[in-house]
């Protein structure tokens, strides 16, 4: 049983090491993925300024288009009212010259609403522009930094894997089992020693009875509390006597 228990032992160190492995290379896809995505988020706004900025554009000059041709029939009107011989037309004119001035008024209002807002989006725009050419450079040197350092790690995850397939082909089916299950749940923790009566995975007192039974190494233990594997070592002033 203490060949059995030092197998499993074993095996977790491996599978702490292939966490490790496994971690460090999704924290090295992270940093390439954060990359990615900030990248797409700034495209994402230059997109939707510069085609809001063309949209603006557009009805800008379509509203300084407006306000020329305004300007153009008032003073048309204007003169047409040297010309009036009665006070019913004079009034209609002058209606007419005071709802193209209305017009024009919020024409130019709106000029200026647009005028404010361009200079804050050019701005912007220029600033993401810079920044998605960065962007684009460092997501490409970084690609290129950790090819060599994924490879690497994919390759120390597949001799990590080799080498725990050899240890669990050597382990009880069931037992193997129950240690997986008890490891992912116990934070890579799947087997404890026992010591001075308390499981050390979870510093729980042990029965008195179960912990004689550890120490004996006559057949696997689980802690009752935490069900993590239970071990036994003599404390070295023991083994030195023996």
């Amino acid at each position: 049983m203490r060949e059995e228990i030092n197998r499993l032992m074993d095996l977790q160190v491996i599978d702490r090491q292939l966490q490790e492995l496994e971690q460090s290379l999704a924290s090295i896809a992270g940093r390439v993925d954060q990359l990615r995505d900030e990248n797409k988020n700034h495209q994402a706004e230059f997109d939707r300024l510069t085609e809001q900025d063309k949209e603006i554009s557009a009805a800008r000059k379509k509203a300084e288009r407006e306000l020329a041709e305004g300007e153009v029939r008032i003073r048309n009107k204007r003169m047409r009212l040297t010309l009036v011989r009665n006070d019913k037309e004079l009034q209609a004119l002058t209606h007419e010259i005071e709802s193209l001035k209305d017009t024009n008024q919020r024409l130019e209002t709106e000029l200026l609403t647009s005028m404010e807002g361009a200079d804050v989006r050019t701005a912007r725009i220029k600033e993401l522009t810079e920044a998605i050419t960065k962007g684009r450079v460092d997501l490409t040197a970084a690609e290129k930094e950790i090819a060599t350092e994924v490879e690497e790690l994919k390759g120390n995850i597949s001799k990590t894997r080799k080498a725990r397939e050899k240890i669990a082909e050597n382990v009880d089916p069931g037992l193997l089992s129950r240690y997986q299950m008890i490891f992912s749940r116990r934070a890579g923790v799947a087997v404890a020693k026992a010591t001075g009566g308390t499981c050390q995975g979870c510093r729980m007192r042990l029965p008195p009875q179960l912990y004689n039974e550890i120490q004996k190494h006559l057949q696997i233990h689980f802690c009752p509390n935490c069900q993590r594997v239970l071990y036994y070592e003599e404390p070295a002033a023991e083994k030195a006597s023996s």
